[in-house]
């Protein structure tokens, strides 16, 4: 496995989850996302791994984010 198969962008881990992307900035500025750990900004795009999505909000929404092994 590559380690950027882990990560996602803000936009598409919000259409995976089928939740905003403002919730996801939310979540960093709150401390429920530790930025650098769980989440990352590169320039003006974000960056999140599949992993602290499901440990916020469980499986995805949409299937096409494939479990991990």
């Amino acid at each position: 496995m590559n380690i950027f198969d882990e990560l996602l962008s803000f936009a598409q881990a919000a259409r995976e989850w089928d939740i905003d992307d403002s919730t996801l900035r939310k979540a960093v500025s709150s401390g429920k996302l530790v930025e650098g750990v769980d989440a990352k900004k590169f320039g003006k795009q974000w960056v999140i791994t599949k992993s602290a999505m499901r440990r916020l909000y469980g499986e995805p929404k949409n299937k096409s984010c494939p479990a991990e092994d």
